[in-house]
């Protein structure tokens, strides 16, 4: 048994929410289908998401589907400049209606501006298609860049999109090292261009998963010549990177390559001691990790790869919990605070037919939402503060996120989860004390729980036999399970100003609980 104490006059710090956000590679084309539009309001319904980001703003090399990509550029037959921002438009709005904002991905060169005399846009390991080169015509990139900006300020109003974020582009970690000032001119030209529609818009990226591309970038930022201005270095509000638990490369290899917390930590640890760190004037910039997941990769599915299970199952919530309460762990032990933590899923498996696909999904088909989802749904009802919690340190199999709001109400997430073990059976009992309560008060509890039984929309569709698609599923009965209900109702009395809990809990399972002085 291990046991916690929650001190719930000791705060820690704000609950900053860092991890409500999404993204989806094609999120231009799911935004405005039925299932974007369920999980857009499923979003705003239960407070889960506050930015969205999304690839190939001004692509058009999708030509058997224009809603793929932007669309946003053609010429006429004298060569001159057509925009059409429209698809942009219409998917932004989308989410300002319902409080969501967007990060805003300057890429990729539409093929009329890119270089044509060799292969520019390549396929790459995950399924992404970019061009890893810059324009062929620096002017006309540069006017479209200012032509989209000044379009977001028309349409969306000056107050709002100065609560966005405004990105290079996405993972340019595949440029060659000779093309590399071409990317850092990119860079320049791109932060030039949109605060010169508004100096308080906030720019950054670069959107890269290696260190290596990042060390570069940041020396140039911090000390390179500016390409624009031939001063040193060049503005960067946010530092944007990406991790993955594991790599989609090695889902098909045994014995797998398990997703750990510990890879985040090390990382992100590494880029602050060893990068950041080199560049006093970096030192106040947010940081993003605006895409994460357990696994990379968004095509490959379950049944060809089955230890892709760990997407569809109570893995994916429970992983999110635990690094979340390691971050903000990270953050009071060392002083870097993670101001994005960017989920890379949206509703892409919903758009099919066949259930649990195994996909990097927040929803599955029918719009039925996984248990990563739920997660998302039980973390959005914790509180404003983050408590002092005693105990077992961050990143043991079992642990607490405590937070409070106001003076008479208290909520915490108890969870148990150790990613590496494949046979996660049993209970384990856990004691919470929750210490220096107002004597003789009454307080209501109320719980919620996921785990093989409850609030686990995976494990209920395996009950009915692993039905494949919606026709053939419960659907009704499935989305009850999805919708979060408390599983614990009561209430007790603080007698001395002291409550204990005695709780008996799944191994690989989280509980959320509410508490309400009365």
């Amino acid at each position: 048994m291990k046991r916690f104490v929650i001190d719930p006059w000791k705060v820690a710090g704000p609950n900053t929410r860092f991890w409500e956000a999404a993204g989806s590679d094609l999120l231009f084309w799911e935004t405005l289908r039925p299932e974007g539009q369920s999980l857009l309001d499923r979003m705003e319904q239960k407070k889960t998401c506050r930015y969205l980001r999304c690839h190939y703003t001004f692509s058009d090399i999708f030509k058997w589907n224009a809603q793929l990509g932007g669309q946003v550029y053609t010429e006429d037959e004298d060569g001159k400049p057509i925009y059409n921002f429209n698809t942009i438009n219409k998917c932004f709005a989308e989410y300002v209606k319902r409080g969501i904002k967007p990060i805003v991905e300057y890429d990729f060169i539409p093929e009329k501006i890119c270089y044509t005399s060799d292969n520019q846009v390549k396929e790459l390991e995950e399924g992404l298609k970019v061009n890893l080169r810059g324009p062929a015509d620096w002017n006309k990139w540069r006017e479209l860049l200012r032509a989209f900006t000044q379009n977001l300020l028309d349409t969306f109003g000056l107050d709002e999109i100065r609560t966005w974020y405004f990105e290079v582009w996405n993972e340019p970690d595949g440029w060659s090292v000779e093309d590399l000032p071409t990317f850092f001119r990119m860079y320049d030209v791109f932060v030039d261009v949109v605060t010169s529609v508004d100096d308080k818009l906030r720019v950054g990226g670069p959107g890269c998963y290696s260190m290596y591309f990042l060390r570069d970038f940041l020396r140039h930022v911090a000390e390179g010549t500016n390409f624009v201005t031939g001063k040193k270095g060049t503005r960067v509000d946010f530092i944007s990177y990406h991790i993955y638990g594991t790599q989609g490369v090695y889902a098909a290899e045994y014995p797998l390559v398990k997703p750990t917390i510990l890879r985040f930590l090390q990382d992100i640890l590494s880029i602050q001691r060893r990068l950041i760190s080199k560049y006093p004037g970096l030192k106040d910039v947010e940081f993003h990790l605006n895409e994460w997941g357990v696994c990379s990769n968004w095509h490959r599915k379950v049944y060809d790869y089955p230890c892709l299970e760990f997407r569809n199952s109570e893995f994916s919530p429970l992983f999110l919990v635990k690094l979340v309460h390691c971050l903000y762990a990270a953050k009071d032990a060392f002083q870097f605070p993670i101001s994005m933590l960017l989920y890379w899923g949206f509703a892409g498996e919903a758009a099919e037919d066949r259930l649990f696909q195994g996909m990097r999904e927040l929803v599955t088909a029918g719009n039925l939402p996984k248990p990563i989802q739920t997660g998302f749904e039980m973390m959005s009802l914790l509180g404003e503060e983050r408590l002092a919690v005693s105990g077992p340190k961050p990143g043991s199999n079992a642990n607490i996120l405590a937070t409070r709001t106001g003076e008479k109400q208290i909520a915490f997430i108890i969870y148990h989860f150790d990613e590496l073990d494949d046979e996660p059976e049993g209970e384990e009992s856990q004691e919470v004390e929750i210490s220096h309560l107002p004597e003789n008060h009454l307080v209501e509890i109320t719980g919620y729980i996921l785990d093989h039984e409850r609030h686990n929309t995976y494990r209920a569709w395996q009950q009915q036999g692993s039905p494949s698609t919606i026709e053939e599923a419960d659907l009704t009965s499935l989305k009850k399970v999805g919708e979060l209900t408390p599983d614990i109702s009561y209430t007790m009395n603080t007698n001395e100003g002291n409550l204990k809990l005695d709780i008996k809990m799944q191994k690989h399972s989280m509980r959320l609980y509410i508490l309400k002085l009365k």
